[in-house]
């Protein structure tokens, strides 16, 4: 039996983070009885993140409330009661949360990247305490070196956790990336216009630049549009070539159906982010042969062949640059052809689900032999 600890809904699998999730529970089900532990997320001290917004009001760096120490021997306390004590193995689903727990068993986890990265991508370290900053860190890296297997989900993560926390390379490996929505059989794409993108933040992820990119793109080729999936903010206005099409969730048939249309019929995916790791949404473009324009950095290379299956930009943030790319995938279209046909390739050999699951099992199933080889 294997606790498989998280602090997320088993049953959620629209987001990134949440899809990897179930992707996990389910792969570890085909091999071993689970029993789940989670949702662990117990509520943020309340005077900790008003003291801590407090001082950045006030030009002071604050402290990083969601992980403050209390919070977290809240949680390792709940793992605590809630693992069942004849299991072989805990699974960690993330790593910082469960950073002040002991497993008195082997344990693996894995996630995205380590915490000192999640700060630099998603936050402003200058915002928070050097000190406490350097708590959590050091606490993880004790931590993830006592695990059995630490997995990122990409090559790039798994390097930067190694040089960043002194792991042991030999007990740290990457599994690859895939999409959670079902591949199509074929190519569905009939020549229309329409670029798409995706995001449940839309500052983060680069959607100021794509609206700009846009509208320098019709000044050249009018009848160029744009789906935006998933988040839009407040002063988003209306204008001519777009349309916000709001949240399209997986679990939801008919959200499903209709994000599978806007993605078999989209020209490319744009994707110019400035905080991400390994984006599902450029997996599930492929999977329709839809080529994608984003950024030359975290592991995207990993997923995204410059010039083969998408573009990938030096200078996501530069509206310019990325109506460059939206331009040649409407202008250059025998290379086109060529780069859908290769996306469609790509994504199949190298970023399906049941690759992911087969890599994840065998990192698992690894630790048990090992457990059972060093045995008296």
């Amino acid at each position: 039996m294997i606790n498989f600890v998280s602090n997320l809904s088993s049953d959620i699998r629209t987001g990134g983070f949440t899809a990897r999730n179930a992707a996990a529970l389910g792969a570890l089900r085909k091999v071993e009885e689970l029993f789940y532990v989670g949702p662990v997320d117990p509520p943020i001290i309340l005077a900790q993140k008003v003291a801590s917004k407090a001082l950045r009001l006030s030009g002071l760096p604050g402290d990083f409330y969601f992980f403050s120490r209390r919070r977290l021997e809240t949680i390792a306390q709940e793992v605590q009661a809630r693992c069942r004590p004849d299991a072989r193995l805990d699974f960690f689903h993330g790593f910082t949360p469960w950073i002040l727990t002991c497993p008195p068993r082997p344990y693996v986890a894995w996630n995205d990247c380590t915490f000192h990265d999640y700060i630099n991508i998603y936050h402003r370290r200058e915002e928070f305490r050097a000190a406490d900053l350097a708590r959590i860190e050091e606490a993880e890296a004790v931590w993830l070196k006592r695990a059995q297997r630490v997995i990122l989900r990409s090559e790039w993560g798994a390097k930067r956790a190694i040089d960043r926390y002194g792991l042991d390379p030999g007990r740290v490996a990457s599994v690859g990336n895939f999409g959670e929505i079902d591949p199509p059989p074929k190519d569905v794409y009939a020549g229309g216009r329409q670029f798409v993108f995706m995001s449940t933040n839309f500052e983060a992820k680069g959607g100021p630049v794509v609206l700009d990119a846009l509208r320098q793109v019709r000044k050249r080729h009018q009848d160029a549009s744009l789906a935006v999936v998933g988040d839009r903010p407040a002063a988003a206005r209306d204008e001519p070539g777009v349309a916000f099409l709001g949240l399209l969730r997986k679990e939801v048939p008919v959200e499903a159906k209709r994000l599978r249309q806007v993605l078999g019929g989209a020209r490319a995916l744009v994707h110019p982010t400035k905080s991400d790791t390994n984006p599902a949404t450029l997996v599930e473009a492929g999977y329709f042969g839809c080529p994608v324009i984003a950024s030359r950095s975290f592991a995207i290379p990993e997923v995204v062949d410059d010039g083969r299956t998408g573009l990938l930009l030096d200078h996501p943030s530069q509206p310019d640059a990325v109506a460059a790319a939206m331009v040649w995938m409407l202008e250059q279209d025998e290379a086109y052809v060529d780069m859908r046909r290769a996306a469609w390739s790509k994504t199949r050999r190298h970023h399906t689900k049941a690759q992911f699951e087969e890599d994840l099992v065998a990192c698992v199933e690894e630790v048990f032999v090992e457990r059972v080889v060093r045995a008296p």
